[in-house]
């Protein structure tokens, strides 16, 4: 089977020697290709130069040269054909605020389809064991509070799988992740957490903080952790293993629901007392 490459550049129009793109509006548009350089350019270079270098890449408009007030630019209409033409650096200023949204937190999650030879779970989580998600939220803590690139390639190895048999083990054991890679497996799970913070939300409240902002208390993990799984199993042992083999999704709406409750009854015993 043949797969058509996906293009980098976005679509475009140009009549009575108007050049009019369609730009994306969130992170769901882009594709692969787009999203690959989307997460390269934001890990290497600040906001505004990232933000230019995408407009560049993703219009196809080329930069030869600086001139006063702006930089002289070309691009291609056809083999035969190309425009030259003058950006200001105010239009620029403007064009990249269309892609403000990749500086904004992503509510829906999207993540890259293939990194270093292996493939991407499931990008709601949808078939990813409680066990697992629970590993995956510690790394992603982990780096955090720490800003170890091991934390990213142990959250990477959870959500990327290798392909079946001698071929894939191969192609994954000869594969090495890049940096911007690791980063949006990073911004993949921030964006998971803000999905579930709306879907669970009686279970994801927002914490509070205490004492100095600039020196965020490390939260007990595994406290975290022992206490929802001791929610889910009702404080039985025995059925600890069945509870961490649960698909996270399940395990979060039955938390989700027990907070619910929690929530309930503190709201009645209050009203109780008024």
């Amino acid at each position: 089977m043949r797969h058509t490459r996906m293009s980098r550049k976005i679509p475009h129009t140009f009549s009575d020697r108007v050049l009019d793109f369609r730009f994306p509006t969130s992170w769901q548009e882009l594709n692969q290709e787009q999203l690959r350089y989307v997460f390269f350019a934001i890990t290497l270079f600040a906001p505004a130069k990232a933000k230019t270098y995408i407009f560049m890449r993703f219009t196809g408009i080329r930069m030869k040269k600086k001139v006063k007030d702006g930089w002289l630019c070309t691009f291609r209409i056809s083999w035969r054909k190309k425009l030259r033409f003058i950006m200001h650096d105010w239009q620029i200023c403007s064009f990249i605020r269309q892609l403000d949204f990749i500086s904004k937190p992503n509510g829906y999650p999207v993540r890259l389809d293939c990194i270093a030879g292996r493939y991407a779970i499931d990008a709601m989580l949808h078939g990813l064991a409680f066990e697992e998600y629970l590993c995956c939220e510690n790394h992603y803590q982990g780096y955090l509070y720490s800003q170890d690139i091991n934390h990213l390639k142990s959250l990477y190895g959870f959500l990327y799988k290798k392909h079946p048999g001698l071929k894939g083990t191969l192609k994954a054991f000869l594969s090495r992740q890049k940096e911007y890679e690791l980063m949006s497996v990073f911004l993949w799970w921030g964006s998971i957490k803000l999905y579930f913070s709306s879907m669970f939300h009686h279970f994801f409240q927002p914490i509070q903080s205490i004492g100095d902002a600039d020196q965020p208390e490390i939260p007990d993990l595994m406290g975290a952790m022992n206490a929802q799984i001791r929610a889910l199993t009702g404080g039985d042992v025995t059925k600890e293993k069945e509870v961490l083999q649960m698909d996270c999704w399940r395990a979060l709406t039955e938390l989700d629901a027990k907070a619910h409750d929690i929530q309930e009854l503190k709201s009645r015993q209050k009203n109780g007392r008024n």
